[in-house]
């Protein structure tokens, strides 16, 4: 289990980040339903399972209910939601580490199409011998640094 990971929805193929992993079972039906921590409170709704084998058990995901909270907020008041996105995948801050980078944030991939892309953002990817060649780094947003 684990806190702010992205997956890729198998459906859209689109990135979803800062969901939650969980080994609860996530089986037809409950997709959709609450994920409990141990005191019982309300944590995340489920929404997809990882399956290798294409059997009801593998490594589930949920969406964190502040971000539930957020989107059910934004459709009741406007009927719509709006959510910025840069489109890109950023390496854990312990893989750039492994990686030598001690700053900034290391670009792992960029959705096609996506704000990431269209500024010409470059994406981590293996060279013909099998060699990581890294993406770019950002260093800094809006005249900010980043970690």
């Amino acid at each position: 289990s684990g806190l702010t990971r992205d997956m890729q929805s198998p459906g859209t193929g689109r990135f979803i980040s800062d969901v939650i992993q969980t080994d609860a079972a996530i089986n037809p039906g409950n997709s959709g339903g609450p994920l409990l921590d141990s005191e019982g409170k309300v944590i995340g709704v489920n929404t997809a399972l990882l399956s290798p084998s294409g059997a009801f058990a593998g490594v589930g995901f949920a969406l964190p209910i502040d971000l539930v909270r957020n989107v059910v907020g934004q459709l009741l008041e406007d009927g719509r939601v709006q959510r910025a996105v840069l489109g890109a995948v950023l390496a854990p801050d312990r893989t750039a580490r492994m990686l030598g980078i001690d700053k900034g944030m290391l670009v792992l991939q960029i959705v096609p199409g996506s704000p990431a892309a269209v500024a010409g953002l470059r994406p981590t990817y293996r060279d013909t011998f099998g060699r990581p060649v890294l993406g770019d780094i950002i260093l800094g947003a809006n005249g900010a640094r980043v970690a």
